[in-house]
């Protein structure tokens, strides 16, 4: 790969990561906070399995260009996905001894998307 090439795919990173992450942040900014459970992050690491769920079945079964992967995979769906964000709710849950928030928090978030992106392999 040519170091323009390589610019370019840098560039299609950023501008997919910078995407996700502002619509996370719209998507916090209306959903958490109405709970005591973190919802914004949840609805974000839920919707961004199953796009990456898509994502994956389709490059898998017809690809596309390195780039549009780059993009959308890497760059939307890793900033818009949330698990740093997510590890940190489920520590302050736990820190404020909200025990059964976190368990089911933790839980959910994890099965949800793992049950999203297989049932997406499924159709």
């Amino acid at each position: 790969m040519g170091k323009e090439m390589e610019n370019l795919n840098i560039l299609f990173v950023f501008f997919g990561g910078a995407f996700g992450a502002l619509l996370r942040f719209e998507v916090s900014q209306l959903w958490n906070g109405k709970t005591p459970f973190p919802l914004g992050t949840f609805l974000a690491n839920i919707t961004g399995g199953i796009l990456l769920g898509m994502l994956i079945k389709f490059y898998e079964g017809t690809g596309f260009s390195e780039s549009i992967w780059l993009l959308s995979a890497t760059g939307f769906c890793g900033g818009y996905t949330t698990y740093s964000t997510f590890s940190f709710e489920v520590f302050q849950l736990l820190k404020q001894r909200k025990w059964k928030e976190a368990l089911l928090y933790l839980s959910t978030s994890i099965l949800m998307t793992i049950f999203t992106i297989w049932l997406i392999f499924q159709l």
